[in-house]
């Protein structure tokens, strides 16, 4: 997650005296007068200074003390341009320096009893100030980092970042003037936690109170929709009734959005069964629709990240992106490929991890089903099954219910447990 050069114990003197090193080393680069004044200004007290080019930017490397007989604080990372303009500061800091509100948060999440390798504070420009906590895995599960916002809330979690991960990619884009104008119009009091942008599309994600928020705009700075995840018990009841006597009302709830867009606002159920797995948008006055996903235009799938849609075009040749989220601290991104929804998930290193989609029963192998039949389980009845492809195996992921008696099985296509 740390950068890996950092700084040069000795050279105390300050930015602008004579002993800041920018050049001579792997992807460093001149620095302008105007980039050095610009830390110098708002960080007059920086000290062991070292800058690095990455991209488009300067990056001054350096530490500061609170006072002459103090020592010098941790390091901090402070993101420029050769115009002097400021993007980005990240701070590393101690756990027991994050805000009350954080580590109180923290205590009560399901990652309290694990190890915190570090923590750190990014500071950006036009955006909310963001707390991030490097937790360990614990054996079965994942490294992973917890963003937060000061007050506590959790933003998401990403799993397995990159050991050197410096949040490059977490700098904010500058809106265009139709975004500004939309966000200080309809939602003055939020706080803005990211602004991307990506082929002309910009996505702002936002913390409204405790929710957050995700309001994707077009090319042209126009509105586009607000998505806000859900749950299941704040949904009005005639939305949940309208479910309940519709065909799939026995069919589990696997996530829930609120989508609110110029026609108005609706809520978008993602149903699984035996039956196989179905979307469906029903409006405030209970209108059910079942969402085709050969015809879905309500996503963000044009802003992926190329590198991520490179690789699923080149895996999944003529499939479409729908759209993308984390979940579980994976990047899921939804595809539709040879007639069928798809979801591929990638790690914070933006490694692929697995793909998966819903199977119908009559679609096992004879093998499976053979195996099931011949099983201890064999009195269940089957109430999911997903494909799953990994690096490593291809299997049947499926469900069994007997009762209050649950069992998953992991099968290949020759009905060998894996």
């Amino acid at each position: 997650m740390k950068r890996t050069s950092l700084l040069l114990a000795g050279c105390l003197t300050l930015l602008l005296a004579g002993c800041d090193k920018n050049d001579g080393g792997p992807g460093e680069g001149p620095v302008s007068r105007q980039a050095q004044e610009a830390l110098a200004v708002k960080y007059p007290n920086a000290a062991n200074v070292v800058w690095e080019t990455r991209g488009e930017y300067v990056v001054a490397h350096f530490s500061m003390a609170s006072s002459k007989a103090a020592a010098a604080t941790a390091g901090l990372s402070a993101w420029f341009d050769n115009g002097g303009d400021w993007y980005m500061t990240e701070t590393d800091i101690r756990f027991e320096d994050l805000p009350t509100a954080v580590r109180t948060a923290f205590a009560a999440g399901e990652y309290a009893g694990r190890e915190v390798d570090e923590a750190d504070k990014l500071e950006r420009n036009g955006t909310e100030i963001v707390y991030v906590i490097e937790v360990e895995g614990d054996g079965t599960e994942t490294d992973a980092d917890l963003y937060y916002s000061p007050d506590g809330v959790l933003i998401k979690m990403v799993a397995d970042a990159e050991d050197d991960y410096d949040y490059e990619d977490y700098i904010p884009a500058k809106p265009s003037p139709g975004v500004e104008s939309y966000l200080r119009e309809h939602h003055a009091d939020a706080r803005i936690l990211e602004i991307d942008s990506e082929d002309g599309m910009t996505e702002v994600e936002i913390l409204d109170g405790r929710l957050c928020r995700e309001l994707l705009f077009d090319r042209n700075g126009n509105w586009l929709y607000t998505k806000t995840e859900t749950d299941y018990d704040v949904v009005p009841d005639g939305v949940r009734q309208a479910l309940t006597d519709s065909e799939y009302g026995s069919y589990r709830i696997d996530d829930i959005d609120h989508y609110r867009n110029a026609n108005g606002d609706f809520y978008r159920f993602e149903l699984e069964s035996a039956a196989g797995d179905v979307k469906v948008d029903i409006a405030p006055d209970g209108t059910l629709s079942v969402v085709d996903p050969d015809a879905d235009t309500v996503g963000n799938g044009q802003m992926l990240d190329p590198k991520i849609a490179d690789f699923i075009t080149g895996k999944y040749p003529g499939s479409r992106i729908n759209e993308y989220g984390y979940d579980d601290g994976l990047l899921e991104v939804e595809i539709y490929h040879d007639s069928r929804k798809k979801d591929v998930y990638f790690n914070g290193s933006d490694a692929w991890v697995k793909t998966e989609w819903d199977v119908r029963d009559a679609e096992l192998p004879a093998a499976v089903t053979d195996a099931i039949a011949a099983s201890e389980w064999a009195t269940y009845r089957i109430d999911d099954i997903e494909y799953v492809q990994t690096s490593a195996a291809e299997y049947y992921r499926i469900e069994l219910e007997s009762g209050d008696s649950e069992k998953e099985l992991c099968m290949d296509a020759q009905g060998r447990i894996v």
